[in-house]
């Protein structure tokens, strides 16, 4: 069920926009001179804890009814804070409104990775939620956790038993233990040096 909600009363929060060029001013006209000639739009969908409303869709209709000078507009008004709104609007305008570019879609994987609660969510469920293929999850995830080729020289290298970061040091390509290292961190390394009681050191 709608309610008429107040437009000042609508916080306009850029955390919440999944559009990675923001607000499309062209839509914001053309819809704007839809409701002025009478045209009826969906309600936008906001989140309300009680004290402010978040929106989570809409934002090119809210846009569009302040530029022609309303006070309210029609909302499907749910409980929920900030979080709640942000999440939901992962996964917006996937079937409707103006069609969302492939940087908006990485936009919206994007906010739910960097999330320390729903980056444990798994590629499947973020899919989901983000209205994407759960594969384009897993390479975003990727990327940012260092997923991809790692060059030898950012890599400690195993010379015996002592790692060490000296560039000139040659592995074996496609050996198993450049498989290892290219999985392994600096400091998971120097760890495991310590802990045998071996010397580390680093070269520039």
């Amino acid at each position: 069920m709608a309610d008429l909600v107040s437009l000042n009363l609508i916080q306009n929060d850029t955390d919440l926009q999944m559009r990675e060029a923001g607000i499309d001013v062209g839509v914001v006209a053309e819809y704007a001179e839809a409701m002025e000639g009478g045209a009826e739009f969906p309600p936008v969908i906001l989140f309300n804890d009680g004290e402010v409303f978040w929106p989570a869709d809409g934002f090119h209709r809210i846009a569009a009814a302040k530029k022609i000078g309303c006070d309210r507009i029609m909302a499907d008004v749910r409980q929920g804070s900030k979080r709640d709104a942000v999440l939901y609007a992962t996964g917006v305008n996937a079937k409707h409104g103006l069609r969302r570019t492939q940087a908006d879609k990485r936009r919206a994987i994007l906010t739910v990775l960097r999330d320390p609660e729903w980056s444990r969510m798994s590629d499947r469920e973020i899919g989901k939620r983000c209205q994407v293929d759960h594969k384009t999850v897993g390479s975003v995830r990727r990327e940012m956790t260092g997923g991809g080729e790692i060059p030898i020289k950012s890599k400690a290298v195993i010379i015996g038993e002592i790692p060490t970061t000296d560039q000139s040091a040659e592995i074996p390509h496609g050996s198993m233990v450049e498989r290892l290292l290219a999985k392994a961190s600096d400091d998971a390394l120097i760890a495991e040096c310590r802990r045998r009681g071996l010397e580390v050191s680093h070269a520039d």
